[in-house]
């Protein structure tokens, strides 16, 4: 007799392993994304910024539990890549291969000249901007709006950053609102996304049923 288990993996149509891997990790990875932008609140806005970035830890922490639950729940089924998914792949390769080299040797050229104050909005505005041709890529709407909540708060970091008298903590500090904010939010869609994905797939998410219970 099949597990619960081997049930709904052979109910679940052949495409869903692969898109459910896809996306299964995106609250994990935002997740810890949100709390690095966040770290730097505390130590420009004393307990105000402390008690910002517990919450933020909070969300953060649920949303890791609820990534890892996705990816253990599509690691279930069949993985069977298509065309589709395969020039996904490629285009997402050739995108982080030329977005995230700009900011990482920007970062380097500003530390080298003593401008360090800049690396978080420079990185924050770069990231924000690849979410844009990251939309079309993925088809996801959700990334043209979030893109630009990242690069208004890095523009708005930048602008500080003109005034000597603003420090550097408190320029990171905003540049990392606009990305706090980005990536939690696009934890929360992705985690709907996935449920969205179970149901149009018939599949049930968590396999509860597939959990033995004690005698």
């Amino acid at each position: 007799m099949a597990s619960p288990e081997q049930t709904s993996t052979t109910q679940a149509p052949e495409w869903f392993g692969s898109a459910a891997r896809g996306i299964a990790f995106f609250p994990v990875m935002m997740s810890a994304y949100a709390v690095f932008y966040a770290a730097w609140w505390p130590f420009a806005w004393g307990y105000a910024g402390a008690g910002a970035f517990a919450l933020v830890v909070v969300l953060a922490v649920a949303f890791v539990v609820r990534g890892v639950a996705q990816i253990r729940h599509a690691s279930s089924f069949p993985n069977h890549p298509n065309d589709e998914d395969q020039r996904i792949g490629k285009a997402m390769g050739v995108l982080n291969s030329v977005t995230h080299p700009i900011w990482m040797l920007g970062s380097i050229v500003l530390l080298v000249f003593g401008q360090g104050r800049w690396v978080l909005p420079l990185m924050m505005f770069v990231i924000g901007a690849h979410f844009v041709p990251m939309a079309r890529i993925l088809g996801r709407r959700i990334d043209y709006l979030l893109g630009p909540v990242a690069m208004l708060g890095a523009i708005i970091a930048g602008v500080l950053a003109l005034d000597p008298q603003v420090s550097w903590l408190v320029v990171f500090a905003v540049a990392g609102i606009g990305g706090a904010v980005a990536t939690l939010c696009y934890a929360v869609y992705m985690a709907r996304a996935y449920r969205r994905l179970c149901e149009r797939a018939g599949v049930t998410f968590p396999l509860t049923a597939s959990v033995p219970t004690p005698r």
